[in-house]
């Protein structure tokens, strides 16, 4: 495309697209969760919680064909989920019946736990999607004041 010299400039790579574009849609992200919950108040988070599960839960029904089971194939897939939004990750923790994500900074920016929850829904829900025997949750947590955050993968608890 040519564009008349007044407007010419250097065309970013890819990548250098990517590094500049996804920490700002991250930023505007939590901008728009906390102006819903301002808003709306517990029925946002509602629809947070809403659209996180499905979004989860269609991620997952698209990767389920794969046939992902148990700790380490659906924590290595969440772990490719993590490493596409961030790199200040790493695993703190990893055995057959659980693996502990630990995030040092978040990068959405959430300063408010309800949201970090709500957001968190959408993993809770791929998870769940792709081993209904397993369950992610949140540990250590940011927003709460914590160094750093645990997203945590392990057999799901049955309550009884």
């Amino acid at each position: 495309m040519s564009y008349p010299k007044e407007l010419e400039f250097d065309r970013l790579t890819v990548d250098e697209k990517y590094h500049r574009a996804v920490p700002g849609y991250m930023k505007r992200l939590c901008s728009l969760y906390e102006a819903i919950h301002r808003r709306f108040g517990e029925s946002g988070l509602d629809l947070i919680r809403d659209v996180s599960r499905e979004y989860g839960t269609s991620i997952g029904m698209n990767v389920k064909k794969r046939n992902l089971k148990g700790v380490a194939q659906v924590g290595k897939y969440l772990l490719k989920v993590f490493d596409m939004v961030s790199e200040d990750w790493k695993v703190g923790e990893f055995s057959e019946n659980r693996l502990v994500v630990i995030v040092s900074r978040c990068p959405y920016g959430f300063t408010i736990d309800e949201l970090c929850q709500a957001h968190t829904c959408m993993e809770q829900a791929l998870v769940a999607t792709l081993d209904k025997n397993l369950e992610h949750r949140i540990g250590r947590s940011i927003p709460k004041g914590d160094p750093y955050c645990e997203h945590i993968i392990c057999a799901r608890v049955i309550s009884g």
